[in-house]
């Protein structure tokens, strides 16, 4: 009995160290020269694997970064610090961790923003990311979408030189083909030059097709008139129409635009604590300027602006589910993972999720969602991602390391492709 006591209490220990703990922010600051804070299933910046081994993009640029940083032993020697890794799930708790000191750095991505750095401190940016709308997929064409794609295009001034300088070089070379057609020696006679000519002209009109078009076109002039002609317009026609298939092709199960106001009359899950609440608050607050303050709609839409107001860290709290009212459309439903909202939105629990661009499109390419989840090529706000560091207890010296290392990686010539191998292609920055 006593053996298999002793059994039970050294497996629950090992389970202890190695697993980490859902929404377990530390209460104590843990051992360790340096403690470095994570998102568990956050991919692809940060998670952590079964046997509780912290993984992910960011994991790894903190090592590359790490290597850059040293502490003062007990006898003044700098050495290698000691890192500890703890789970902290959620932006608030983060936040707290980092003011009173017992948290150095979180390296799962925080959005830099002035209202943060009142209270903690930011490494150099190293990413580029915004709030984006992600959507069921849909199998419709767009046309509002197709005419911006043909109007973007025909009217892009890229575009527009290239088909003046086309025209430019045909009428160039028509001009060139009549002053040869009409060359002529000193006796009067055509030129040799001007006999080939003819003959390759008269190639290229039966090879084209354009003998019968314009028999009635008796002078070379006219013949090198209708070629012209016949090049251009077959070379406007084709760009054309590649601008239309282009448009319809990009639109066939494209979504429409949706306008920041419009979120508030949709169902939304979206992260605790984050920029994307920040920015549902803010047009539920545009929405309670505008309606009428004797109504319903202004009492409920007072509650849920009170509701969207992030509080302080509850670690016993899990989703949040903002309660319906009649007299809102609008619904909302806070979680403390972007994979729990992808859950959501392929259930059909939710109209659409709100949230980091890059984390989204990561989720929309993997097999579970990839045919359940079309993210909007737009976002309402590029955001700047950077490292959450404690003025509580990461010194000055140790900060401009952090930004040092972190510009030499971002100027390594193969940080581009380092990032869309973790991240996926054209995850460097939003559209």
């Amino acid at each position: 009995m006593t053996r298999a006591v002793l059994f039970v209490l050294i497996l629950s220990c090992a389970i202890g160290t190695f697993a980490p703990i859902a929404h377990a922010c530390p209460d104590v600051r843990p051992e360790g020269d340096i403690i470095v804070a994570m998102r568990d299933d956050a991919r692809p910046f940060s998670y952590f694997k079964a046997d509780g081994a912290p993984a992910g993009f960011a994991y790894d640029l903190w090592r590359n970064v790490e290597r850059s940083l040293s502490v003062l032993d007990a006898e003044g020697r700098s050495v290698a610090p000691n890192v500890s890794f703890v789970p902290c799930n959620t932006i608030d708790g983060q936040e707290i961790g980092l003011v009173s000191g017992r948290i150095d750095i979180v390296i799962a991505p925080l959005t830099i923003t002035s209202e943060r750095m009142l209270s903690y401190d930011f490494s150099q940016q190293y990413l580029s990311s915004g709030i984006a709308l992600a959507l069921p997929p849909s199998n419709a064409i767009d046309f509002s979408q197709a005419k911006d794609i043909v109007s973007e295009t025909v009217f892009h001034p890229t575009v527009a030189r290239a088909v003046l300088l086309f025209l430019s070089f045909n009428l160039l070379m028509a001009f060139l083909i009549r002053w040869l057609l009409f060359a002529k020696n000193a006796d009067g006679e055509h030129t040799s030059a001007s006999v080939w000519l003819r003959s390759i002209l008269e190639s290229i009109i039966r090879t084209i097709g354009l003998r019968g078009v314009g028999d009635g076109y008796s002078t070379a002039m006219a013949k090198v008139l209708e070629i012209f002609l016949a090049v251009v317009g077959t070379a406007l026609s084709a760009t054309l129409l590649g601008v239309l298939t282009s448009a319809f092709v990009g639109s066939v199960g494209g979504q429409q635009k949706v306008a920041a106001q419009s979120l508030t009359e949709m169902s939304i899950a979206t992260l605790d604590c984050s920029t994307s609440q920040n920015l549902l608050l803010v047009e539920y607050r545009k929405r309670l300027q505008e309606a009428d303050p004797n109504s319903a709609e202004a009492e409920a839409l007072k509650k849920r602006v009170a509701q969207l107001t992030c509080r302080p860290e509850d670690p016993e709290r899990e989703d949040i589910s903002v309660d319906k009212d009649p007299a809102l459309k609008g619904h909302v439903t806070l979680v403390s993972s972007w994979p729990k909202a992808a859950n959501l939105l392929a259930k059909g629990e939710v109209d659409g999720v709100l949230g980091d661009w890059i984390a989204l499109t990561y989720l929309s390419r993997q097999d579970t969602y990839g045919d359940k989840i079309s993210v909007l090529p737009t976002v309402y706000r590029n955001e700047p991602y950077g490292w959450g560091i404690s003025r509580a207890s990461v010194p000055q010296s140790m900060r401009r390391d952090i930004d040092r290392a972190l510009i030499r990686e971002m100027r390594n010539r193969n940080w581009r492709k380092s990032i869309e191998d973790e991240l996926g292609t054209g995850s460097v920055s939003p559209n």
